[in-house]
């Protein structure tokens, strides 16, 4: 199974090449963004109040304006009904900040639902763990964020970047470990208990999760 591409009507300008594996859906406006690429789109879905013309030749499915999820979070649900378990979302960030802020709440939602997503964009790459610990991989010199999420993150440690840290607690108000830097090109993160999010400021940082 490949990957999933959510884009999103945001801000996009990553473009990428979907391999024949991936599934490419474009949540309501997002379609916008793969038109303009020349990128191929799998899926349109939304409630479409973004789009001024549909498509006749890409698989659609509508849903109503008054919703409970996001268009975002449709997508991804969809695509976990599919069977993909690795998720990217582009055009997530840079446009309405609520919207932002229900994506990184959405990268929670995937944990907990036992898949992985991460929000890229141009200068950026977010995911999150919980109870866990990942490598990332980034050039020298990027800079690495990590904020407790929905809660204290316990037991935090972070090697291979400029400021270490070794066991400590993370309240959510804390913004201690903001603006990091990588000495190397990478470094490790873990909380025993926990949400972390984790902001690396590349669009190609590598992570893997253990």
């Amino acid at each position: 199974m490949g990957i999933c591409y959510i884009v999103g009507a945001g801000v996009f300008e990553v473009p990428f090449s979907p391999k024949k594996d991936d599934l490419v859906i474009a949540a309501d406006g997002g379609f916008a963004h793969l038109q303009r690429h020349g990128i191929r789109c799998d899926l349109l879905l939304g409630d479409f109040d973004s789009i001024d013309s549909l498509p006749k030749d890409v698989e659609r499915m509508t849903y109503p304006v008054e919703k409970d999820f996001t268009d975002t979070a449709l997508a991804l649900y969809e695509g976990e009904r599919r069977g993909y378990k690795d998720f990217v979302i582009l055009g997530g960030t840079g446009g309405r900040e609520d919207h932002t802020f229900a994506n990184y709440c959405l990268l929670s939602e995937a944990i907990e639902r036992g898949i992985r997503a991460k929000i890229v964009s141009k200068n950026n790459t977010a995911f999150m763990i919980k109870d866990e610990k990942a490598l990332v991989k980034c050039d020298t010199g990027c800079h690495f964020s990590a904020f407790a999420f929905g809660g204290t993150a316990h037991g935090v440690s972070i090697r291979g970047l400029y400021y270490e840290a070794e066991n400590i607690d993370l309240s959510p108000s804390c913004h201690l470990t903001v603006s990091n830097i990588f000495k190397e090109s990478a470094a490790e993160v873990s909380v025993r208990e926990g949400a972390l999010l984790v902001i690396v400021e590349s669009h190609t940082a590598e992570i893997e999760f253990a």
